[in-house]
Order: C-alpha cells, then structure tokens, then sequence
C-alpha cells in the first residue's frame, strides 16, 4: 500500500499507513523512506533512517542506504551524509554498486572531490553511472583537464559522458573545444538529445557558427525537441548573438514555440524585446 501511495503521490496517507504499524520491519522501513525520497521529502527520510537506527532490531540495508545519501545531498548536509557513509562501514552492504555510486553522487554535489575519488577507487566495480558521476562533478567545477582524463579512460560512454563535457567546456569559455566534442560524439555513433543541444548552442552564438546553429534548428525541429522550452529559448538566444543578432532565425524559432504551444519563459521574453527594440529601429532607420 505505502508503494500505491507513492506512486500516487498521497503520502499523507503512506504516513498514516507506516504509523499504524507497531514494529514495522526493514522492508517497511525501506518502502516509506523510497516513497518519502520519491517526493522530496528529505528530512523525513532522515527522521525514518533515524528511527531504524534506534527502534528497529534490524540493520538498514542495501535498499536503504542509496535513498539516504540521496536525501543528504538533496539537503545539502555534508556532515550528515559522513555520518550516514560511517554507518554504512560499519553494518552496511560490501560492494555494492547502486550504493557506492550513490555515496560518490553524493560527495560530488557536495564538491568534495578527495572523497568521492576515494570511493570511486575503493569501488571493485563499477559501471558507467559510477563514472559520470566522477566525470560530470570535475566538469560542473570547470576542472577539464581532470574531467578529460576520465572521458578518455572510461570503458562505455553515454550521451550524458559526452554532454558532460560539452557543458564543462562551454562553461569555462572553451567554444571551440566543445563544438569539438559535439561533432566528435555525433561521429561515435551518439545521437544529441535536447540536454546536449542546449549545452552547445551557446558555444554557436559565442564563436559566430550559424551554419551548426541552423543544422541543430533542423536536427532538433525532426525529432520533436521544438516542444521543450530549454531547446527553444536556446535557439532564440543562438539566432539573436550569433553573427549581430538573425532576427529572421530568432523570429522563426518564436513563431515555432507559439504553434507549438511552448510556454515562453523570461530569456524568451528578453530576447524578444531585444528583436522589437531593433525591428523598431530598423524601421525608423
């Protein structure tokens, strides 16, 4: 039933259910604190970790600990999530990858590089979520030169490999190097989805490229990306910095975000002020 609830998203409900229960046991216990991480309610799932700790004869357990460190990380308390990870050392699962990929999540969005290293290394195995947590962490922070080591290290790459790394460069002001990668990816055989499209586009406006601007305006109008907001505000922006400003492109894009009943934003509505304020000297001119 808690499961029913979460799926519903009734969790005053799951509450009252889990609270009815005089001596829940660990599988309970790990199904109100998933429901309860499901809908973002992360101090609960701290005051249930608790309760399983002093009230309960059993230990928490695989299916426990990942909600936990993801509840310490959405909360923002380092401290807290140490805690957890000692506890974890202590009576917890031994090599267990949705664990450890979690704890090294964790650790990462606490920029705390040293010790989800640590766990990455200690890791006897890993798979490509391990490493794009390591990855999209030291390309988040600007560290490329590290994040590039990674990238050429790791055994599987996925779209969010490559995205990553779009992003990392385009956010240390490296255009060139992640157009670079954009062509490179699309080379391997990896198709972009919207994330990748919006991480490469600014590096378009910033370096002039409207030609690639324009083949991702088509790319992302066949395969249905002009429905996402992201990928629209994206091209507008694109369309209006690259080459002083294409209104036409710009204006095209809009219109295509109207048909398509795309909820403009206010990056939309900026960049739309900024086209009437030049059509209207355009036409005084």
């Amino acid at each position: 039933m808690v499961d029913l609830c979460d799926k519903i998203g009734d969790m005053d409900y799951a509450t009252r259910l889990f609270n009815h229960v005089s001596d829940p046991n660990v599988f309970l216990y790990n199904s109100i604190i998933r429901a309860y991480t499901h809908n973002s309610l992360y101090p609960h799932v701290i005051r249930i970790y608790k309760q399983i700790l002093t009230k309960s004869l059993e230990f928490p357990d695989r299916f426990t600990f990942p909600f936990v460190f993801k509840s310490c990380a959405s909360l923002g308390s380092c401290y807290l999530g140490k805690q957890v990870h000692g506890h974890l050392c202590k009576f917890g699962p031994k090599c267990h990858v949705v664990t450890e990929n979690a704890l090294v999540d964790m650790y990462m969005k606490f920029d705390a590089l040293d010790d989800a290293r640590k766990v990455f290394d200690e890791m006897s195995e890993r798979d490509v979520i391990s490493w794009n947590s390591l990855l999209s962490g030291h390309a988040r922070l600007g560290q490329m030169k590290k994040a590039k080591a990674l990238f050429d290290s790791m055994p599987e790459k996925t779209i969010v490999s490559w995205t990553a790394m779009i992003s990392g460069y385009k956010g240390v002001g490296c255009y060139a190097e992640a157009m670079e990668f954009f062509r490179d990816m699309q080379l391997a055989g990896v198709e972009p989805d919207e994330i990748s499209l919006i991480s490469v586009l600014p590096s378009c406006s910033h370096l002039g490229s409207l030609e690639l601007g324009k083949w991702i305006h088509m790319y992302a109008e066949r395969k249905g990306f002009l429905s996402q907001t992201g990928v629209c505000n994206a091209l507008v922006e694109m369309y209006w910095y690259a080459h002083h400003g294409n209104a036409d492109g710009a204006i095209k894009t809009f219109d295509e975000m109207q048909r398509a009943k795309v909820k403009p934003n206010g990056i939309t509505f900026l960049v739309s002020c900024q086209l009437v304020h030049m059509l209207a000297c355009g036409n005084k001119a």
